[in-house]
């Protein structure tokens, strides 16, 4: 086991790879078009890289995508959220 990973059983799975795209910003603070590039692991472990013009581009790592969608896409409603998945 390296780094919490079983490598046998997930090195062998295809992480998910996307980009989000917001068509509106809510909070004023992210901007709109692509946001932020994401992986998936399959364990369900999500990491984000923000990537706004003139902001930090920050990285977050999330238990789940559906922890990582519950903060970022179902708390801001209006903003028109779209996954493109890779």
């Amino acid at each position: 086991m390296l780094l919490g990973f079983n490598i046998k059983k997930e090195c062998n799975t295809i992480m998910k790879i996307f980009e989000m795209v917001r068509n509106g910003d809510e909070s004023g603070v992210s901007g709109i078009g692509k946001v932020i590039d994401g992986i998936v692991f399959p364990d369900g472990t999500t990491i984000i890289k923000w990537c706004v013009e003139d902001k930090p581009n920050s990285v977050a790592i999330y238990q789940t995508f559906e922890d990582f969608k519950l903060i970022h896409v179902d708390s801001h409603p209006t903003n028109g959220t779209e996954f493109n998945w890779k």
